[in-house]
């Protein structure tokens, strides 16, 4: 039965070391973890799970995480961002970041539009799959 893949984020670094990670994976991983990031697990290699965040991949032993409910979205995916009653500057762009709010319990979602990222994050209410056009390809 295939369980993956799951969301979670690693508030903090496991007590045990770097014995977690994959030998080639602890530079990154000390660049990632502990944050808020929203990690996507998908797989094994061996003994490790894999994970990803965005292009960024590392391999870690089962330990402690932060299991999330996934809300729908990736990094990477094209979206737009909706009025919602003009709390928000409608615009469309590429999910560039997902971190974990732990005041709202939620995924928050940081956009890149024109390359450019947008200092403001938003929740999955907010937002609304849309295919990209070529025009904004460019």
């Amino acid at each position: 039965m295939k369980t993956d893949p799951r969301y979670g984020y690693y508030p903090w670094w496991p007590e045990d070391g770097d014995d977690w990670l994959h030998p080639e994976d602890v530079e990154l991983a000390r660049q990632l973890i502990p944050s808020a990031r929203i990690f996507r697990r998908d797989g094994e290699q061996g003994e490790f799970v894999l994970l990803e965040y965005g292009n960024q991949r590392l391999r870690v032993k089962r330990t402690l995480w932060q299991e999330v409910a996934w809300e729908g979205f990736e990094i990477g995916d094209w979206v737009e961002v909706l009025s919602r009653a003009k709390r928000n500057t409608p615009r469309t762009g590429v999910i560039r970041e997902m971190v974990w709010d732990k005041n709202d319990r939620c995924i928050q979602y940081q956009i890149l539009e024109n390359t450019k990222p947008i200092p403001k994050y938003y929740s999955s209410e907010d937002l609304r799959h849309v295919e990209p056009t070529d025009a904004k390809l460019e």
